[in-house]
């Protein structure tokens, strides 16, 4: 298998931008951490997908945290940083509609809610966006995010699929974004062609990943090669944000918690690892936060 990659490119004329992604190895490597099969997969690598994809698009922010909900059946969380180095994680009710058309091998066409935060590098500033579909697919969803969050004409074209040949999974995307003052005319040309393209798994194939020879077909004009970045899995969890995340519970919380007893143990959603938070290092973290036991303040997890 070869290695994934990021490539980032415009036209010879640089009057608009395009990333290139081939992300096998990298959703692959997700599919086995979360014990998925089938269509599980194809949803989280679609999302997976858009998440390096947006990233790639960042400009002073440092990364971007997505949120894809469908009801309260299933979600999935996305982040990435601006270098590509991403995780991922699915999270659906066993006894849902969803979960019963993804083992059944069926595209998940319900309605989605896109939530976008990207921080920006260097502060604590953040940029958030919200948007919904009422039906349809993740890049549906993805792209009417992309038409109500940025300025700039932007969109996507993404695919996760098994292969009947050798039921291995594949994964490919491409990000388009006008640049300012680009002619109508242009603009149509471009959008005509993106309209145009067949499924991504018949450009890209399995055997396929020469980037100069697929971005000619995913563009309509010459190609400005920029750069390629190998994307990579990343998880930022440790002991360390754990107990961060228990403080952020306020010293009432903790407090309970510890009168209970039992050892916190948690679980990080992105790779699976578990950590174990002893009732005496409760404590302590209670006493770093200060105060009396009939404090109350609370907040939320992310």
């Amino acid at each position: 298998m070869f290695q994934d990659y990021l490539f980032y490119g415009t036209d010879v004329e640089t009057r608009y931008a395009f990333r290139m992604i081939h992300l096998t190895s990298l959703v692959r490597h997700a599919q086995s951490l979360h014990g998925l099969v089938g269509a599980q997969a194809e949803l989280l690598g679609h999302g997976i997908l858009s998440g390096v994809l947006l990233a790639s698009i960042l400009e002073d922010e440092e990364r971007i945290n997505l949120r894809f909900l469908s009801g309260t059946d299933c979600t999935m969380g996305i982040e990435t940083t601006r270098h590509a180095v991403t995780r991922g994680y699915l999270e659906a009710n066993p006894d849902s509609e969803l979960m019963q058309q993804l083992l059944a091998g069926k595209n998940a066409e319900l309605p989605w809610v896109v939530r976008s935060l990207r921080s920006k590098s260097g502060t604590n500033h953040l940029f958030e966006g919200i948007s919904g579909t009422e039906s349809g697919s993740l890049e549906t969803a993805v792209n009417e995010h992309l038409r109500t969050s940025y300025q700039m004409n932007t969109q996507v074209r993404i695919d996760c699929w098994h292969s009947p040949k050798d039921g291995q999974l594949y994964a490919a995307g491409v990000i388009y974004l006008e640049l300012p003052n680009l002619k109508s005319a242009v603009s149509d040309e471009l959008w005509n062609h993106v309209g145009t393209l067949p499924n991504l798994r018949e450009i890209f194939g399995e055997a396929s990943h020469d980037p100069d020879k697929l971005s000619s077909a995913l563009i309509p004009h010459q190609v400005r090669a920029i750069n390629s970045i190998n994307p990579s899995w990343g998880c930022s969890c440790s002991p360390e944000s754990v107990e961060s995340m228990l403080k952020k519970l306020g010293r009432a919380e903790l407090m309970t918690m510890v009168s209970e007893g039992n050892p916190a143990e948690i679980r990080c959603h992105y790779c699976n690892k578990f950590f174990n938070v002893e009732v005496q290092r409760m404590q302590q973290l209670a006493d770093e936060l200060g105060g009396s036991d009939d404090d109350s303040s609370s907040s939320t997890l992310n």
